[in-house]
């Protein structure tokens, strides 16, 4: 029997850093859909969840909700951090990093500025029309990035996570409906009022 039962074992107990993906991976399919029927509130998700991988593969003390929440200012950065990531692995990919961040930047804040200062009432089907289809914009924008996330991490196909959850679905029934009711408003607003009619 030995005397040093109070000795810490001399496995290791930790998974190895190496072994934790460096970024989120997404197939390109289920990225579309959350992004889109969430009217992009799914970015906030998703740039947390990069963000906090980066944190725990670099242990960084950083803290990945705020660059989660306030996305926009930490667009530039991530992308910069993947397209460095291929350097890292003495590899090319074949994209544009800053200019894919710029443009989604703009395309946001855009967006943004749009909803806030028109009211109902100097709303036109085409500003409408705008603000849903910007949304749509912004994904296929992001959806560069994604598929260069999931290249550095040898998963094309973001095979690692393209099953949806039951979280996932409550969101796409709650975008959905949002979505029916935004068509429903435009079409009873602009082709057919007598629907909103007392």
């Amino acid at each position: 029997m030995t005397d040093a039962i109070y000795a810490p074992p001399k496995a290791e107990v930790t998974a190895p850093i190496g072994d934790v993906p460096r970024y989120y991976a997404v197939a390109p399919y289920k990225f579309m859909l959350l992004s889109i029927l969430t009217f992009g509130l799914y970015f906030v998700y998703w740039f947390y969840r990069n963000w906090r991988q980066i944190k725990i593969v670099d242990n960084e003390d950083t803290w990945p909700p705020a660059r989660g929440f306030f996305y926009i200012f930490f667009t530039h950065s991530l992308l910069a951090d993947v397209d460095a990531n291929f350097v890292s692995q003495g590899r090319t990919y074949e994209w544009k990093p800053t200019l894919i961040a710029t443009v989604f930047v703009i395309l946001t804040l855009a967006s943004n500025f749009m909803s806030r200062i028109f009211d109902v009432d100097t709303m036109s089907i085409w500003l409408d029309l705008s603000i849903m289809v910007i949304p749509i914009v912004l994904a296929s924008i992001l959806l560069v990035a994604q598929k260069a996330i999931n290249d550095a991490l040898n998963d094309v196909g973001g095979l690692a996570n393209a099953s949806l959850t039951a979280a996932n679905w409550v969101w796409l029934v709650l975008g959905g409906l949002l979505w029916l009711g935004n068509i429903f408003s435009a079409y009873a607003v602009y082709v057919n009022p007598e629907l909103l009619a007392p």
